[in-house]
């Protein structure tokens, strides 16, 4: 099906998701990614290292259990995202990259992801992740359950999960104007979390470059980079 119809037929039903989960940002969002999104979009993030064995285990909030998504019934997770995202989860573990979902019963209300590879055509960015390292993105909470620590949990998760399978090193991005995700990052550093270098991502028309500098300069990445030193 061409892109641009499977857009406008799934638009109706995933604003009204993005509505429920995250009000009119939400909303706004689904129809940001369906246009101006597919026009232009630039960004700056900065790549963080974390020693997976140095992470304390925290509390996870009360009545919520986090596990690895076995498949292959998606249909609960209409109530959280789209069928937009939910058909580009199907591709990401067809290709071996794995979920971790917080659950409330039955009802999905949270989840994250891992990868032992970064490839633009899944995680935008191919970045030469290490042998040793696992990559930690796509985080996201329902709107009901923020505030409640479970972001955390989950970052923390993806953490311990990645030690369990033998890898020394998590890597994860975060965008400088993201403020949810900087606070995220800011409650799981540890002694041993590092700053790697600065991220510029740009896309026109459907097609993406992006370029990775070790080190620091922007003068808004050096701001986020020493709020995440001062959360050691």
């Amino acid at each position: 099906m061409n892109k641009y119809v499977r857009d406008a037929l799934t638009f109706p039903r995933d604003a009204s998701a993005g509505w429920r989960n995250a009000g009119l940002g939400g909303a706004w969002r689904e129809l940001r990614v369906r246009t101006l999104d597919r026009i232009s979009r630039r960004g700056l993030a900065l790549l963080l290292e974390h020693v997976v064995e140095d992470v304390p285990h925290l509390p996870i909030p009360d009545g919520v259990h986090i596990e690895l998504f076995a498949g292959p019934d998606w249909s609960p997770f209409l109530a959280l995202t789209t069928e937009r995202r939910i058909a580009r989860f199907r591709t990401r573990i067809a290709r071996g990259r794995q979920c971790l979902v917080a659950w409330r019963g039955e009802r999905p209300v949270g989840f994250t992801w891992i990868s032992a590879q970064m490839e633009r055509d899944i995680e935008s960015y191919p970045l030469p992740l290490p042998a040793d390292a696992a990559y930690h993105w796509d985080l996201y909470v329902a709107s009901a359950e923020r505030g409640s620590g479970l972001g955390t949990a989950l970052a923390f998760a993806r953490l311990h999960h990645s030690h369990a399978q033998s890898y020394r090193l998590g890597w994860r991005l975060i965008d400088v104007d993201n403020r949810a995700s900087q606070k995220t990052a800011q409650k799981t550093a540890t002694a041993s979390t590092r700053v790697l270098g600065e991220l510029r991502y740009l896309s026109i028309g459907g097609r993406s470059w992006s370029r990775f500098t070790p080190g620091v300069s922007d003068p808004l990445a050096i701001r986020v980079r020493d709020s995440l030193a001062r959360a050691k």
